[in-house]
């Protein structure tokens, strides 16, 4: 038998091949589609990561340039403050030759600074007032004005509203009140703290004037203040000590300074920093032992040349005919373990030397050799010289000179004084005797029974004396102990002389002691009797409820 043949497709059938070629074209292209579109994804992300792994480069790359150049930066900034530390100690003579170390007094005044008044955020502005539309109610309207009900309602609120606001507007008229008196209490308060700092700056200008006069007068402490100021005003390194101690000697015009010197401490241990690119950290260049001994060497010899300078500069008047200069340093003996106070360099300079001298072109060891100067040779081990002279310092804690001026105009009974205003008593009556000047009383502390500190310029017989004044009722004596007490004082501090002066009298053992160790005792008749010579007052010393004591004039010291 035959294939059997197959019978022709209908119309129906070729349309369904052609929908199926269709859809398979379709299939094949969607298919083509998104294999392309995955391709195209597969490239984008491939190009992504090269451009990521590209910036990563470069970021690293630009990181390592930045931690380069900011190690770089650093290590320059870092030599840069080592050299201008090197520097500064090298220039601290020469880089000071521009200054004027003069300062005048009117200079020292205070500037009276009077700002106007400003009220407090508080009280500058009053509140605001009350409405009286706030506490009623809003108007009736429409229907509500033909209900009898809503428009009693009304008038009661209207009324409780304006009762309300009458309470408000008191109570605003109160806060009021109490804001403006306030406020003037604050103004009274500005006027009065611009009385005060008139009155304190004019004191201020009052203490500088009869400082200036004092100094014009060749006052021992007024010399020696101005000077100390003009000292107390160089600029030194942060590290450096500021000690510094003046005296001056009217007999020879001439100014003892003591200042503190640096430690070999305080010079640079570095000189230069370099980054090391590899290693990523800073390599610093020592600076050489003998370098730094012979930069300490230069560094205290600059100090006492500049001290020398700013003296004689200072000294306008050409008061000063010498000067001396003593360096000390404060540091440990390694001998003993105990803390010294070691000078390192001493220098004596006369005007005449100091005129001769051109500080901008000399070489400050040569300098102080030529000057005959005594300086350390090792000072960077302190070892330490003897001061070409030294000032017999004493440690006692003065008072300020504006204390001393008490006004005891309406005063008669010295016991009715307290202890401060006997002492400043005192202090008035010794400054008014021709034999004794510079008169200055102590603080209350740390005083070792010293009250006053004078000069009595007697001849032959003066010196520095060292007072202790005391307020005791008549039936109290003064013992031997406060002889002993003024005697061990005077002693530790060099003092010439000391005196003993109080209201009452002293025991027998007091006198024989005094007597014995060279104590002048000034008793009640005494002092009554310098307070009438020299202060032109008549005062008593009378206990409460006692009659007035016979009083003799003694014999005039």
């Amino acid at each position: 038998m035959g294939q059997r043949k197959r019978k022709p497709a209908g119309l129906s059938g070729l349309v369904g091949g052609a929908v199926a070629d269709q859809q398979k074209a379709r299939e094949r292209t969607r298919r083509i589609e998104m294999q392309a579109a995955a391709a195209r994804e597969r490239e984008a992300a491939k190009v992504a990561a090269q451009r990521e792994r590209e910036q990563a480069a470069r970021d690293r790359q630009m990181a390592k340039e930045n931690e380069l150049a900011a190690g770089l930066a650093e290590a320059e900034a870092i030599t840069r403050s080592l050299q201008a530390q090197i520097t500064g100690m090298e220039t601290l003579l020469t880089g000071t030759l521009d200054e004027d170390p003069y300062i005048p007094f009117e200079a020292l005044k205070e500037t009276l600074q009077t700002p106007g008044f400003h009220a407090p955020a508080h009280l500058a502005d009053p509140a605001p007032s009350p409405d009286e539309r706030s506490f009623l109610p809003e108007p009736l309207s429409g229907l509500a004005l033909l209900s009898p009900g809503r428009k009693r309602a009304h008038a009661q609120a209207e009324q409780e509203g304006r009762e309300r606001y009458r309470q408000a507007v008191a109570e605003y008229a109160e806060a009021e009140d109490g804001r403006q008196a306030e406020l003037a209490r604050a103004r009274t308060a500005h006027e009065q703290w611009l009385l005060r700092e008139r009155i304190r700056v004019e004191r201020q200008h009052e203490a500088v004037d009869r400082w200036a006069a004092d100094y014009a007068a060749g006052k021992r402490k007024a010399v020696a203040d101005y000077f100390l100021y003009v000292l107390g005003a160089r600029r030194y390194p942060a590290d450096f000590p500021t000690g510094v101690k003046v005296a001056y000697q009217p007999v020879e015009n001439r100014l003892m300074v003591d200042l503190d010197l640096p430690l070999l401490e305080a010079m640079p241990e570095q000189s230069s920093c370099e980054y090391l690119t590899t290693r990523k950290t800073f390599k610093y260049k020592q600076l050489k032992q003998q370098e730094r001994n012979a930069l300490y060497h230069q560094t205290i010899a600059q100090m006492a040349l500049r001290t020398v300078r700013s003296v004689f500069l200072a000294d306008r008047d050409r008061r000063l005919e010498s000067m001396v200069c003593n360096g000390f340093v404060d540091t440990i003996n390694t001998a003993t373990g105990q803390q010294v106070h070691w000078c390192l360099i001493s220098v004596e300079v006369t005007r005449e030397l100091f005129d001769g001298l051109d500080l901008s072109r000399v070489d400050p060891l040569d300098c102080l050799a030529y000057l005959h100067a005594k300086i350390s040779r090792t000072p960077h081990q302190y070892h330490p010289v003897q001061p070409i002279l030294e000032y017999p310092w004493d440690d006692l804690p003065y008072a300020d000179e504006l204390d001393a001026a008490i006004d005891l105009d309406t005063t008669q009974n010295l016991l009715e004084l307290d202890g401060f205003e006997f002492e400043r008593l005192m202090v008035q009556l010794f400054q008014e005797i021709p034999a004794f000047t510079e008169v200055r009383p102590t603080r209350s502390r740390g005083d070792g029974g010293i009250d006053l500190v004078a000069i009595n310029t007697t001849p032959f017989v003066g010196g520095r004396v060292a007072i202790q004044a005391k307020r005791y009722a008549p039936h109290r004596k003064v013992g031997v102990d406060t002889v002993r007490e003024i005697i061990g004082s005077i002693t530790e501090r060099e003092f010439n002389k000391a005196i003993v002066i109080t209201t009452s009298s002293f025991t027998h053992q007091a006198r024989e002691e005094a007597t014995r160790l060279g104590v002048e005792l000034y008793d009640a008749e005494r002092l009554l009797w310098l307070l009438r010579q020299h202060l032109h007052r008549e005062f008593t010393i009378e206990k409460q409820g006692q009659g007035r004591p016979p009083i003799n004039p003694p014999p005039q010291p």
